[in-house]
């Protein structure tokens, strides 16, 4: 990391910067993600013995922040991209395709850049809009940003994807997109056409679309719908909207529910429909694959549950700005190696858990730091999973170090 960060300390500092930030690293990984508990983990014996070197204190760490330039943020997200690129040497080239999503994250303070937007559990509260990218299946994350909560979901979306691509190794080819209703645009389906990329977005139900819907449903010998299941049909269109210069293919989705009474009770005789869809430029997959296709995205809410909860990306504490998005950043670091880690150094029936989980398991389980030099080890209590994990390391740790020296 010496070599990608740029800011340096003076020659009387106790902890230089990558030490700060490693330190930070680490602590985000173990849980000990809000700077008042940092403590805590620089005070743990073992760790101390692991590092074989002190760890600086939560206030060193705030400070850094402070004294961070702006440039550091594209210092970070360049190493981010580099580890992906050590990553990716160590395994076969793979076509991906990347889940786009944005959170709101409450603030409960004066933080710089914050903004009352739309807030759906704190009703008029400031808060933050997280943008993330992340690839669906193996859940690497290639960029965030920390944005007022008044930003739609699409500000300045295109400029974000285009970060995203970039940050992908050059043996991960982009196949497709796919994206919530608040990426819908003219403009972002005309930039994956043009680049040859597949989209799969969400579709605003705003009149042009709900017209479509009626047309559908006006004229049911060209377009019948396909049951998928009891409560949910598909049918499909190839049409353009007023404002579009060309037709663009749209998969509905129609969605039985029973009809109410004046007391809330259902009636299951009578039928009301829900409707949603899909608009497309992928043309080889029937209308039921593209629903399950797009379904499929919805992993990338359970990754921002993770995120947030696991490694509080929705705790901005600092008043500065700055000091927020650069914290952001290192704990998106801190993601992907713990990523990285988890798929290719545990066992497979291990990779669906989330951090909370491999916390639990593995990284914070009690144990003895015996011996001295090349004989220090750890001595843990009987444990049946600790006795099975650690050999598959173990032999992942040496087809390791074999890839490296050959690469």
């Amino acid at each position: 990391m010496n070599k990608f960060i740029s800011f340096r300390k003076g020659n009387n500092s106790t902890f230089n910067t990558i030490d700060v930030i490693d330190y930070l690293i680490d602590a985000v990984i173990l849980g000990y993600t809000r700077f008042s508990h940092m403590d805590d983990l620089r005070n743990d014996p073992g760790y101390s013995k692991i590092k074989s070197s002190d760890s600086p204190s939560e206030k060193v760490c705030r400070d850094l922040l402070k004294f961070l330039p702006e440039i550091t943020k594209d210092e970070l997200r360049y190493f981010n991209k580099k580890i992906l690129e050590i990553q990716a040497k160590n395994e076969q080239p793979r076509e991906v395709m990347l889940d786009f999503d944005d959170t709101v994250c409450t603030v409960f303070g004066d933080q710089e850049g914050s903004a009352c937007g739309y807030n759906p559990r704190y009703k008029g509260r400031p808060s933050f809009k997280e943008k993330v990218g992340i690839i669906s299946n193996t859940d690497e994350l290639l960029n965030v940003t920390l944005e007022a909560g008044t930003h739609h979901s699409n500000y300045n979306f295109l400029e974000f994807l285009e970060s995203c691509i970039e940050t992908l190794p050059d043996t991960w080819y982009l196949k497709r997109i796919r994206a919530d209703r608040g990426f819908f645009d003219q403009k972002n389906f005309e930039y994956c056409e043009d680049h040859g990329y597949e989209y799969i977005i969400k579709a605003k139900m705003q009149k042009g679309v709900q017209k479509i819907v009626n047309y559908v449903n006006e004229h049911p010998e060209d377009y019948p719908w396909t049951s998928i299941n009891k409560i949910i049909s598909v049918t499909e269109i190839t049409v353009p909207l007023m404002s579009w210069s060309k037709a663009r293919r749209f998969v509905l989705i129609k969605k039985s529910l029973p009809k109410t009474n004046k007391k809330g009770q259902m009636i299951f005789d009578e039928f009301t429909y829900d409707y949603q869809a899909i608009i497309t430029n992928v043309d080889y997959l029937t209308a039921e694959e593209i629903f399950y296709d797009y379904n499929q995205r919805c992993n990338v809410e359970n990754k921002i549950d993770e995120l947030k909860q696991g490694f509080s990306f929705d705790q901005n504490s600092q008043i500065n700005h700055k000091c927020n998005e650069l914290f952001l950043l290192i704990k998106m670091i801190a993601y992907n190696l713990h990523n990285w880690f988890k798929r290719s150094f545990l066992p497979e029936d291990l990779h669906h858990h989330e951090i909370t989980t491999i916390r639990r398991i593995f990284y914070k389980v009690a144990g003895n730091i015996v011996g001295n030099g090349w004989y220090r080890h750890i001595r843990f209590a009987p444990n049946k999973l600790l006795k099975r994990i650690i050999p598959f390391i173990r032999n992942k740790l040496s087809i390791f170090r074999k890839q490296v020296v050959l690469t």
